[in-house]
């Protein structure tokens, strides 16, 4: 029985060693065929690189933009304040003696040096009464002069002398006081100033206490601001400081820190300063809306940007400069500034570039391309620094 199965076993056998003898040997040929699709794909995928850097890559247009030097110069800090221009030479001008208004010699407005005649009172009895004592004393001059020499010779005593002597004083005296009346009646002008204010006419019957003009001096001008209490230590008398005003365009007036109140209001927290001006024109006056701007702090050799190179980013400010033809972004360390510049205390040195046209739409490393601001010429920006 076992002599008839021996046949069927050894076909099969012999068949599954044919089958993996072929498995094994297309193994190869199916390695080999993935092997050609894999490079056959790469190929399909791979493509010549673009002109300008590897794969799709292209190197970023320069930006155009203008630029300023770093520079060094002075710069102070000041502490800027809105006031109103006062006068503190402010006086209302009234007769000395009682009459009717004769002549108005000046009008509001204008501008008068001090001893000028501004109104004049009827004096015809003033004019008399001065004459009356003028020729009184002339005649005491005469008695007492023809007395004294009689005293000296020894013909008259010492006691006509005397009465003699006191009744020439006695005349000078009325004579003094009757020419100072006649005077009175030519109202002048105390100090240099303008007329603010008139408040009378010719013909008018006025009495001592009868108000004539204003008169204000423009010589005394002063701005008085209130400083909060924090810069009570920064703040000195004789501080330099600067007056100006919307209402005169492209001027300034040199002005100092006259007096400081040594008070703190607790109600608002400041103190008073009064600013005087120093040599005022005719263009400011009293009442006019200005700006006082006191200097607390100067820095004769500060390193200074113009302030059209920053860019305000939420709280940050910064600038960029110019690296090898590249913007550099820079966060500033901004010290003291005015209209125009600020200063910059590190990160930057004397000659560096900084942008000053064009920033807004640069980022950190972007290539720049330099534009003259007048001649508008091209200029390399690899040459600089």
């Amino acid at each position: 029985m076992s002599a008839s199965k021996s046949p069927s076993l050894s076909s099969n056998s012999n068949w599954s060693r044919a089958f993996a003898v072929a498995l094994i040997a297309s193994i190869p040929i199916l390695h080999s065929g993935c092997s050609k699709a894999d490079s056959d794909s790469t190929e399909t995928k791979t493509e010549p690189a673009a002109p300008g850097g590897p794969g799709n890559r292209r190197e970023a247009e320069p930006i155009p933009v203008q630029v300023a030097p770093v520079t060094r110069g002075p710069i102070s800090a000041t502490l800027a304040f809105n006031s109103t221009l006062e006068t503190e030479s402010v006086v209302d001008i009234y007769p000395r003696i009682n009459g009717q208004v004769d002549q108005l010699l000046v009008e509001e407005g204008d501008f008068v040096a001090a001893g000028t005649p501004l109104l004049k009172i009827d004096d015809r009895e003033l004019r008399v009464d001065a004459d009356e004592a003028r020729v009184a004393l002339e005649r005491e001059q005469t008695d007492f002069t023809r007395t004294e020499g009689l005293f000296n010779r020894g013909l008259v005593n010492e006691q006509e002398y005397e009465n003699d002597r006191f009744s020439l004083s006695q005349a000078q005296l009325r004579a003094d006081r009757a020419t100072i009346r006649y005077d009175y009646a030519t109202v002048v002008a105390p100090f240099d100033g303008v007329i603010s204010e008139r408040e009378v006419q010719v013909g008018a019957r006025v009495a001592t206490g009868t108000k004539l003009f204003s008169f204000v001096s423009l010589q005394d001008m002063v701005a008085k601001v209130f400083v909060p209490g924090r810069y009570l230590t920064s703040v000195n008398a004789g501080q330099t400081a600067e007056i100006t005003s919307e209402f005169i365009p492209d001027k300034s007036y040199a002005a100092w820190v006259k007096r400081i109140s040594p008070i703190i209001d607790p109600a608002s927290g400041t103190f008073k300063v009064t600013v005087g001006v120093r040599e005022p024109d005719g263009g400011i006056v009293p009442g006019l809306f200005v700006r006082a701007s006191i200097t607390t702090e100067e820095r004769p050799d500060a390193l200074l940007i113009p302030k059209n190179a920053v860019v305000y980013e939420g709280g940050s400010q910064y600038v960029f400069t110019v690296r090898r033809g590249r913007a550099m972004r820079l966060a500033l360390d901004a010290g003291f500034e005015n209209s125009t510049h600020i200063e910059v205390r590190s990160g930057l040195e004397e000659g560096d570039s900084v942008v000053v046209l064009g920033q807004s739409g640069l980022k950190d490393k972007s290539p720049l391309k330099i534009v003259e601001p007048e001649a508008a010429a091209d200029t390399p920006a690899d040459e600089e620094a």
